[in-house]
């Protein structure tokens, strides 16, 4: 384990600061070995805890991109399916009472 890879904690001998040294902090001269064991793996799984939290901010950024680029090509596909759509419907047989206004439309628009 390096300096810069430690969690950082507050240390009451530095006024206001923070140190990610683990060796330098001294919370006094009698400090168990149990105090110094449970700052050791606190610092660990803190180590552990901002690794995989860059990891989930990662993949999660990794996502945002591949929805957006999915997004873009469903976009792209936007005149292409109202193009199918229009030959669609002007293709499709009408009901009965709807081919009658149809036919009584074409009347109206021949007429005027």
């Amino acid at each position: 384990m390096n300096d810069t890879d430690q969690a950082s904690f507050p240390n009451p001998n530095i006024s206001g600061g923070v140190n990610t040294n683990p060796n330098s902090l001294v919370y006094g001269s009698n400090m168990s070995e149990e105090d110094k064991y449970f700052i050791e793996q606190r610092n660990i799984i803190l180590q552990d805890v901002n690794s995989t939290m860059d990891s989930i901010l990662n993949g999660l950024n990794e996502l945002n991109i591949s929805l957006e680029s999915s997004i873009a090509v469903g976009k792209e596909f936007e005149v292409v399916t109202k193009l199918w759509r229009n030959f669609y419907n002007g293709t499709d047989p009408l009901p009965e009472d709807q081919d009658s206004e149809r036919d009584d439309a074409d009347v109206d628009m021949t007429n005027s």
